[in-house]
């Protein structure tokens, strides 16, 4: 007979912050650079093309004594049923004897976590007196994008959004994603005075960025190579399937190369398309990011370098975020405990 601790949403916002989210994944990062946590293949499969899907990523982390799952299931019908479009859940079980510990909700989890990915990429590979950011997305996931950029690099003093879907600045989009990044802020005991504008041309901000993150889930890319000035870094998030692309594929050919996880990278992120295309390889990959930030690799070389970190998502960051979130949830008596 086991224990298992339900974690929900709710649950998971009492215990975890941005700034939570960017240490966790920081810090599972550097585990899997020096050993101590594992990617595992990711399991995909369409029940519907183009209408509903679900995902299984999976792996260890060692430093932390366990492993686990995140499931994540993708309905395009959902909302006009009044549900969510999404559904996921992170299962956390121990190492030593397999143990479940905790069914986390995923969907609270996951939003802190992959803004902590492209905030750190943008840490650790931006030029240091990058101060003006572009967010390429206006989704759901942009709140936390911009606060999570704003967590770790305080410098940033002007934020500018664009969708590329559309020839309109998203002025109303961006005035939520304000009050909704301010308030992930506040609740970390963090606050910004950088400004956060809505753009409707990507060009002319792409062109003036230092710093870029694109988090959408395109399939045709729209950050052209020749717009991209030299020193500029890109944290490129939305890429997590295979087939889709947001930078040029020259842009990547041109710029020095950082991804989450090697395997993954080129197999279902960003360098997919590249590296079938033939314009990159998979040697051209200089490190993991975790591999910079434990010193194993060096980052940016100079100012005038392009950089590119492709992200997208391995569990060691689920593991590691929501591990912080159940231990924090233990020592409150929050969640939900069953018996199994």
């Amino acid at each position: 007979m086991s224990r298992l601790l339900v974690l929900s949403a709710e649950d998971v916002r009492k215990v975890l912050t941005i700034k939570d989210a960017l240490d966790a994944v920081e810090d599972a990062y550097g585990q899997k650079a020096m050993g101590e946590a594992s990617a595992w293949p990711m399991v995909y499969e369409q029940f519907v093309p183009g209408e509903s899907d679900m995902d299984i990523r999976s792996g260890e982390l060692k430093g932390a004594g366990l492993f686990g799952l995140k499931l994540t299931a993708w309905f395009s019908g959902n909302p006009s049923q009044g549900q969510p479009e999404i559904y996921g859940t992170t299962l956390l079980c121990d190492d030593r004897d397999g143990r479940p510990l905790a069914l986390v909700n995923a969907s609270a989890v996951t939003g802190l976590r992959t803004g902590a990915a492209g905030a750190l990429g943008v840490k650790y590979l931006a030029r240091k007196d990058a101060r003006r950011l572009l967010v390429c997305g206006c989704g759901h996931q942009s709140s936390f994008q911009v606060a999570a950029a704003l967590a770790a690099c305080p410098q940033i003093g002007c934020v500018q959004m664009w969708d590329p879907t559309s020839a309109e600045a998203p002025v109303a989009r961006v005035a939520q994603v304000a009050r909704e990044a301010k308030a992930l802020l506040a609740a970390a005991g963090l606050t910004s005075d950088a400004t956060i504008e809505a753009v409707a041309d990507g060009e002319a901000a792409v062109r003036v960025a230092d710093a870029i993150v694109t988090i959408t889930p395109a399939t045709t890319p729209f950050v052209q190579a020749d717009w991209v000035r030299p020193g500029t870094h890109l944290s490129c998030v939305g890429a997590d399937m295979e087939g889709k692309q947001e930078v040029q594929s020259a842009l990547a050919a041109r710029a020095r190369l950082f991804c989450d996880d090697r395997a993954q990278s080129v197999a279902s992120g960003e360098l997919e398309v590249p590296c079938k295309e033939g314009v990159i390889a998979s040697a051209d990959i200089v490190a993991e990011l975790g591999e910079v930030i434990v010193g194993r690799a060096q980052g940016r070389t100079s100012d005038d370098e392009v950089t590119l970190f492709d992200t997208s998502g391995i569990a060691a960051q689920d593991l590691a975020a929501s591990k912080m979130a159940y231990d924090r949830a233990v020592e409150l008596g929050l969640g939900t405990t069953v018996e199994l």
